[in-house]
């Protein structure tokens, strides 16, 4: 497969067939990730393998994404935050840079993958998971084999909407979104995470969690 043809065919897929993908499947996949650029190159990245549904639904009722009760596996990946770099949070980026190794690769060995930032607070993943204080958890990577063709999603904008040269210039629509709108959802989004108790609140946040058709 063309890089090409990986990087516009990927899709975030959330539905997956029962079968399980292979361990040495998801080897590849993980090692497609260390080979992605870090910080000095440091590549202190670690990866989670998860095959237990039972763990998967408990990330669902600690305030996870709905569709995460219904995936097989999924992959949860850290990385070392000690960094002096904290204007930019390089780990941070370091981290994300594997995840999307990772989903290339993935796509080219016909396996689906859903990129999550829906999880539980920081503090709970390093409970639930043994994680030292060191490493932060970045993000979730859930796989399996699509149960549905992806839908072809066109890009939001032209792409000489989005260049600029030697300074930044507005073209096009530009999204700008309330700044009391953002902070509100802010303050809803971290009072949620901090609650310990989700049974009741976790039936009304899904009303509102935006829905995908795949």
């Amino acid at each position: 497969m063309e890089l090409q043809e990986a990087i516009r065919g990927r899709r975030s897929i959330r539905t997956y067939y029962d079968k399980p993908v292979d361990a040495e499947t998801v080897r590849k996949i993980i090692e497609a990730g260390t080979w992605a650029p870090s910080a000095c190159n440091n590549q202190a990245w670690r990866f989670i393998v998860i095959n237990d549904h039972n763990i998967l639904q408990k990330l669902y009722n600690l305030g996870s994404a709905t569709f995460i009760k219904d995936a097989h596996q999924a992959i949860l990946v850290v990385y070392n935050n000690q960094s002096d770099n904290l204007e930019y949070r390089d780990y941070i980026q370091n981290g994300a840079a594997a995840v999307q190794n990772m989903c290339l690769m993935a796509y080219s060995l016909g396996v689906a993958t859903c990129w999550v930032n829906n999880l539980p607070n920081k503090v709970v993943l390093r409970r639930e998971f043994d994680i030292p204080r060191y490493y932060d958890p970045v993000a979730m990577l859930t796989l399996g084999y699509p149960l549905r063709d992806a839908v072809e999603r066109p890009r939001k904008n032209q792409l000489d909407d989005l260049i600029s040269y030697n300074r930044y210039e507005a073209h096009g629509q530009e999204e700008h979104k309330s700044i009391v709108s953002v902070g509100i959802k802010r303050i809803v989004r971290k009072l949620y995470k901090a609650l310990p108790c989700k049974t009741v609140l976790k039936k009304l946040a899904d009303k509102f969690e935006k829905k995908f058709d795949n």
